[in-house]
């Protein structure tokens, strides 16, 4: 049984205050006596085993614009992808074929979660303006269908199991309404499971359909209590009255339960397992800035994160044979995990390469797994593994699916795209890329979109199923463009890449930068699952107030937030850092507030980048954290119950962007990139 869908994957509609927000500081002590203690063939050790255990894999581009995905028993594999204007769109790749869910009338649609039957949870929009989410099941048979009760406002599908039952949080009443977890059969419709307090939401459900989750109060100072409902014995508490703050995260089938549970008012939360024979305990991530277990399998293992300080993450194993072992060594190494299926594979990023665990062979760095994809294709970070070994993972050309056994009749794999030139108005600028193919007599033709409303063929040069193909173009205006490149087949198969592209009419002067970073769990309220990859692109021809910028756009999406500016209010330099603040949309709709701070040559090889979006609660006017990856990352929807500045964070180093340097001062790039 696949313990990852039948227990579900976690949507936007819980806000958790707490997560990722504790001041404590870490033993450092502790965490070097912990690491040092890791049993051969732990995380980080070549001691044992070899990589026997880990394959070669087929790469299958999924999609060039999604930051995380979903997969069942059989390999097939749910996302969301960011669509070409300013929404989300929810799709599912079957086994042969990407397939767009479509939506429930509105612009909008994400995933939630995906069983082993192919019938997928989410969340689409039903009004013009994208504002009114509903909760839906698709299946093939159906399509998508809305699951909203009557009278309720909005609702948010989370999770499902492989009943087709489905869990997450719907409104009270119309409006704005709290919200409170639901679980949703054919048989009884949505049931409110009800809350200890005010709000709740639902992470995930077993076949029993058993949900664990998160419920507000009702104690003064209580943010949140983890909580387990059943049929009957309805909401029951999974911590006593001295934790502050916890939330259930997974569960598998003996009903052994997962999460995170902070016992003092720093909010220093720590991984527990709770389990109904023993009730809960700590799995030995105290003390430690930050510890929460995100995932258990059915035979006991556990994955989570491990905080030795704000921005010093390691990903965790655990089990009760081996106790607590790191991924990496805390401040030297940074990583996390993802998933891990019911083999007892684990795959997650240890310093920003994608990998894959066993017992045997400990972490193995999958972009050497991967003989037949072009050899710039690069892996970041491995999101999710099914029992049948495939693996989905994000990198430098997307979303894209490695399958263990031989694939034929695939769609060729490109490499990331290539430019050359000085990204002005009106310069030629060259593009490239290159790509492979395991069907050796496909002959392929080419298209390039340049993001402005223009195409052209691509020219390509190709043998043996391998080639190139390249293409040049001219903007007549600044800006920044998304440019995509199409390669076909002669069997009918394709695939796609992006890239951003700021393009500025100024010779000096000009701030720019484009790229991508490794978003940390809890930054996004909207989607709370686990760490994605986030990518973002920035451009203002001169600094200063509105009237002295010329030009000046702001791009950010992750999970299910695709941002937009629609104003930057200033842009100022000092020395090598930037910052920008002004007004935008998330997924079509206005109201936002951002800033967006990036910092070059952070002191080390990597560029950095801040990253924080708000709007003001419709009744209270309090500020909304949307998303913040600052060191205190998770706090953000704090302030929709602590009120404005709760969730602020002072720091503007943020993430350390993925690849080469993406942050450009006093003009465009100039070059090859």
């Amino acid at each position: 049984m696949q313990a990852r869908n039948t227990s579900g994957r976690r949507h936007r509609a819980g806000r958790k205050p707490w997560l990722l927000r504790p001041l404590a500081a870490a033993a450092a002590a502790s965490v070097a006596a912990m690491a040092a203690a890791a049993p051969a063939g732990a995380p980080g050790s070549t001691a044992s085993g070899g990589t026997a255990a880990i394959p070669n894999y087929r790469a299958i581009q999924l999609s060039p614009s999604s930051a995380f995905a979903e997969i069942n028993v059989k390999g097939q594999v749910a996302f969301t992808e960011f669509s070409a204007g300013t929404g989300t769109r929810a799709k599912f790749y079957d086994g042969h074929t990407v397939r767009d869910l479509g939506t429930l009338g509105g612009p909008n649609a994400d995933v939630g979660a995906l069983n082993d039957y192919g019938q997928i949870a989410g969340s689409a929009t039903v009004d013009a303006a994208g504002e009114v989410y509903h909760a839906y099941r698709w299946s093939k048979a159906t399509g998508m269908v809305d699951l909203n009760p009557p009278g309720s406002g909005r609702s948010f599908g989370n999770a499902i199991n492989n009943r087709g039952w489905v869990a997450g949080a719907v409104a009270t009443a119309p409006g704005r309404s709290p919200l409170h977890a639901f679980r949703w059969t054919p048989a009884s419709g949505v049931v409110d499971l009800g809350s200890f307090g005010n709000a709740s939401s639902a992470n995930a459900l077993n076949e029993a359909g058993t949900v664990v989750g998160y419920s507000e109060g009702p104690e003064l100072g209580i943010l949140g209590r983890a909580f387990r409902w059943t049929e009957a014995g309805g909401l029951q508490s999974l911590v006593g009255i001295s934790s502050v703050a916890s939330e259930g995260l997974d569960i598998n089938e003996a009903g052994k339960i997962v999460g995170s549970a902070s016992f003092d008012t720093s909010l220093s939360d720590q991984a527990f397992l709770w389990t109904p024979g023993g009730g809960l305990q700590e799995i030995g991530t105290a003390p430690s800035y930050l510890a929460f277990a995100q995932r258990i399998n059915e035979k006991g293992l556990v994955t989570g994160q491990y905080y030795s300080a704000p921005v010093d993450p390691n990903g965790f194993i655990w089990s009760r044979d081996t106790g607590l072992q790191l991924i990496g060594t805390p401040g030297t190494d940074t990583s996390n995990t993802g998933d891990v299926n019911n083999l007892g594979q684990v795959v997650g990023s240890l310093n920003d390469r994608a990998f894959a665990w066993t017992r045997t062979a400990g972490v193995v760095d999958l972009n050497t797994r991967i003989p037949g994809a072009p050899p710039e294709l690069e892996l970041w970070q491995a999101q999710a593994v099914s029992d049948n070994g495939s693996i989905a993972a994000v990198g430098n050309t997307g979303l894209v699916l490695l399958v263990p056994s031989a694939a034929y009749h695939q769609a060729p794999v490109a490499a990331p795209i290539k430019l050359t030139g000085p990204t002005r108005v009106h310069s030629l600028l060259s593009f490239s890329s290159s790509f492979r193919d395991v069907d050796l007599r496909d002959t392929h033709k080419a298209t390039w979109t340049w993001g402005d409303g223009a195409s052209a063929a691509g020219t390509v040069s190709q043998a043996a199923g391998s080639g190139n193909v390249s293409g040049q173009y001219a903007y007549r205006k600044s800006g920044i463009y998304t440019v995509r490149l199409n390669i076909l087949d002669s069997g009918g198969q394709g695939t796609s890449v992006e890239r951003k592209l700021t393009v500025c009419g100024c010779s000096s002067g000009a701030v720019a930068g484009e790229g991508a970073f490794l978003s940390p769990q809890g930054a996004s309220a909207r989607d709370t699952k686990g760490a994605g990859v986030a990518r973002f692109a920035f451009l203002s021809e001169a600094t200063g107030t509105r009237a002295k910028q010329g030009a000046s756009e702001v791009h950010f999406n992750t999970g299910k937030l695709n941002f937009r500016s629609t104003a930057v209010d200033s842009v100022t330099v000092d020395g090598k850092r930037v910052r920008y603040s002004g007004s935008g949309s998330v997924n079509g709709v206005g109201g936002y507030r951002f800033t967006l701070t990036a910092l070059a040559d952070a002191g080390t090889a990597k560029d950095r980048v801040h990253v924080r979006i708000t709007h003001a609660d419709a009744h209270s006017k309090a500020e909304v954290v949307d998303y913040d990856n600052g060191p205190r990352a998770g706090a953000r929807a704090a302030s929709l119950m602590a009120g404005a500045g709760a969730g602020t964070s002072t720091s503007a180093e943020g993430s350390a962007v993925l690849g080469d340097r993406a942050i450009v001062f006093g003009g465009p790039s100039a070059g090859s990139q």
